[in-house]
């Protein structure tokens, strides 16, 4: 079914580490300087919600003195993707019946996101992520950079700003995240009328959720895959889709 007249808007933010990557992309940027496990233990505290990451942000800015664009430049390239990301933001942004605004919002580097987006998704996206290896871009690589995230708060800011710019139905709106750095953003999204995603999420944060009042609880959709499993992203499409279907009775 083909909507007719104006295509309606959706919004849809989503993490990047461990939600459209298996990959701990801080780490394996600078893996070649033998700084992976340093990087990894700085990811993992504000992840789990021990600390905020505007208090590890200064030394993980620090890590990556040694990237230059050659390696960040092919590591984009390279980086992997779960299975259904490509498929899912391709749905997306390429429905005929729906326009969909999405964006990469993230506390990853906003230098390694820009190329990312460029590379892989065609530059098709917005990006919302920390101002780090941001002097390696091109202008033009900086001109898809809407907000610096510099908290993990902020990336509630990014919805914000998206609603305020493409007014979208509040039924429309998605975050989706896998740890404590997307905790507020996926309650934010709920809070609005949307839905928050918590895809394969760690321990930390289902047992925030898990806090949560029941209506709130009702407005977030957790996607969970036994040890071992690799996780997929269609999912993510899979919940989409039905939103869309039951708030505008039309397919992506």
């Amino acid at each position: 079914m083909r909507f007719s007249g104006k295509r309606p808007t959706i919004v849809v933010t989503t993490d990047v580490n461990g939600t459209t990557t298996p990959h701990n992309t801080f780490g394996e940027l600078v893996r070649a300087d033998g700084l992976f496990s340093k990087m990894e233990k700085l990811m993992k505290s504000y992840t789990s919600g021990s600390c905020n990451f505007s208090d590890v942000l200064p030394k993980m800015k620090h890590l990556t003195s040694g990237v230059d664009r050659s390696r960040l430049e092919s590591y984009a390239q390279e980086m992997p993707l779960y299975p259904g990301v490509s498929t899912t933001f391709n749905d997306l942004i390429q429905s005929e019946n729906v326009d969909a605004k999405v964006a990469l919002s993230t506390t990853g580097f906003a230098g390694l996101m820009a190329l990312v987006n460029k590379f892989r998704h065609m530059s098709l996206m917005s990006v919302a992520a920390s101002p780090v290896l941001v002097h390696l871009l091109s202008e033009d690589e900086k001109s898809y950079l809407i907000r610096p995230i510099i908290k993990e708060e902020e990336k509630m800011q990014v919805i914000d700003d998206l609603v305020d710019l493409y007014r979208p139905s509040r039924h429309l709106l998605f975050h989706i995240g896998d740890t404590m750095g997307d905790f507020f953003a996926i309650r934010h999204a709920a809070e609005l009328g949307g839905i928050g995603v918590a895809f394969n999420p760690n321990e930390p944060l289902r047992a925030s959720i898990s806090n949560l009042s029941r209506n709130l609880r009702k407005k977030i959709s957790q996607i969970c895959f036994v040890a071992g499993r690799q996780p997929d992203y269609a999912k993510v499409g899979d919940i989409i889709r039905e939103s869309v279907w039951k708030t505008l009775k039309t397919q992506l």
